[in-house]
Formats: structure tokens, C-alpha cells, sequence
């Protein structure tokens, strides 16, 4: 199990992202804290500098774990399931783009934001159709890629498809394919599970991804959250894949940043040495 964290160029202080600024320097950054590996958020691969971005993680030691596809939708409406069916097939084209991305870092791809929202769809059974469809279409570049989707399950407030761990297992079952798989986020987990160790152990090797923040969105141990459960959950579904930290940036980056560190490493400390 590793720990990383969220960087991003730049975003709102309300954006659960922790790291912000230029990205080979908040790599740097981690790395000097002690993550294991970030979570690149961007809304277009043409934004960072591959080349760079893989010589520091080489210098350091460090990897990139993650690509959150998110400030896609955020800033340019990019959508799975628009209406818009031109921006469906440049939201599709987008995600090959992150796709080829997630191949030149060996990382997994997220799923969140960009898979749209039913209540700006025509019905129910157009953004069904509209994201399997297109799904289907970035998870075969995904295939021959060897790149993991994770399609992120999403609280009942900021998402209406897909909010609970349960409803992602059983959604992607239909594609019956390797390289697409659950993404958990603690932060969701809090509002929408019954009992969230139970939950990850039935998805078991299902999970690809995880996200970590308190019950309030701030860094770990601000809170209620019992992230002890949660990760003995994942050792016993023998989890090998990232804890990545995204929660607000308070009271600063940098105290969120290695705070979240010194926090949740007493808990994966054994995965670590």
C-alpha cells in the first residue's frame, strides 16, 4: 500500500486538493515529506511536461499513482453523457488522451466528474446508454493500453449514478473486464455506506483506488472518520494500490500535506518498510 497525495496547478479553496502549484515542484515536495507517489489532477495531458514529469519521479524515488480526469468537466463541460453529442466525443477523446497519459506513468485513470450527472441528461435511460457506450470505448484503448479505469463512487450530493460501493461493483461487472475497477473515497464511504469495512471486503479485488480525507473533508484526524477500520479493511483484501489524500488545503498545503502523512502512516506503517 502506498501513500500519496493530490496535486493541481491551480483550484478553488473549496477543491479537495491538497498540493498546489507547479507540478514537478509539488512532486518535489511530496517526496521531501515522504509520499510514495501523487495523483496528477489536469484538465488536458498537454498541460504537463511527460518527459520532466518522469525524470523527477526517477531523481526522487517517488511515483505517480493517479490521474484525475475531474478538471475536465470542471472547467471545459467535458462529459460522457452530454446531451451535446460533439462534446461526448470530445469528452471521449479526452479520456484517450489521459488514457495515453496513464500508459506513459504505469497509473491508474479516475473516473468521477467526468462521467456527468442524470439530471443534465434527457432521462435516465439516455445517460445509461450514452456512458456505457462510451465507457466501452475508452476501456478498449484502456485494454490494449494495459491502463486500469477506476470509476469513482460519488456521494448522493455531488453525483446521482452510482453513490455507493455496492452499486460501482455491480455496474461494472457488465464489462467484465480487468482494467476496470472500483474507486473508494472515504470522504463518500462516510455518507453512503452501511458499514464501510464490510463493503470493502465484498468488493475485494475490485478496488483500484482510494481516496482519503476526514468526515468534514479536511486531512486525516480532523474529524470522526475511522480510517483504522478502513485500512485493515484493505490489508485483508490485500490492497496494493495507492492511499491518495484529497481534502481541502486547510489550514495550508503544506501542514494538510504532511499531516495527512504523519497521521495515516501509523496506520500502514508495516506496508511501508
Amino acid at each position: 500500500m502506498k501513500l500519496a497525495i493530490t496535486v493541481v496547478n491551480e483550484a478553488s479553496q473549496q477543491a479537495p486538493f491538497v498540493l498546489r502549484g507547479d507540478y514537478i515542484e509539488m512532486i518535489k515536495d511530496a517526496a521531501k515529506i515522504g509520499y510514495d507517489a501523487v495523483e496528477l489532477h489536469l484538465s488536458d495531458p498537454n498541460d504537463i511536461n511527460i518527459p520532466e514529469i518522469k525524470k523527477v519521479c526517477k531523481e526522487l524515488d517517488i511515483s505517480i499513482s493517479s490521474i484525475g480526469t475531474g478538471l475536465a468537466y470542471v472547467r471545459e463541460g467535458l462529459s460522457l453523457t452530454s446531451n451535446d453529442m460533439s462534446v461526448q466525443k470530445e469528452a471521449v477523446n479526452r479520456m484517450k488522451d489521459f488514457i495515453q497519459l496513464g500508459k506513459e506513468l504505469e497509473c491508474v485513470v479516475i473516473i468521477g466528474l467526468i462521467k456527468g450527472l442524470i439530471k443534465d441528461n434527457e432521462s435516465y435511460e439516455s445517460y445509461v446508454s450514452s456512458l456505457n457506450n462510451n465507457l466501452r470505448e475508452c476501456l478498449q484503448i484502456a485494454e490494449m493500453s494495459g491502463v486500469t479505469l477506476v470509476i469513482e463512487a460519488v456521494n448522493r450530493y455531488e453525483g446521482d449514478f452510482l453513490n455507493t460501493i455496492s452499486e460501482c461493483v455491480d455496474y461494472i461487472e457488465q464489462f467484465n473486464s480487468e482494467y476496470l475497477k472500483v474507486h473508494i473515497d472515504t470522504f463518500h464511504m462516510n455518507i453512503e455506506e452501511d458499514d464501510i469495512g464490510k463493503s470493502i471486503i465484498q468488493a475485494g479485488n475490485r478496488i483500484g483506488h482510494v481516496h482519503i480525507a476526514d468526515s468534514n473533508r479536511q486531512y486525516p484526524g480532523q474529524a470522526h472518520y475511522n480510517f483504522e477500520e478502513t485500512i485493515n479493511a484493505l490489508k485483508k483484501i490485500d490492497y496494493k494500490g495507492a492511499l491518495s489524500a484529497e481534502c481541502l488545503s486547510l489550514p495550508t498545503p503544506e501542514i494538510a500535506a504532511r499531516e495527512t502523512y504523519n497521521y495515516i502512516r501509523n496506520f500502514v506503517y508495516e506496508e511501508m518498510v
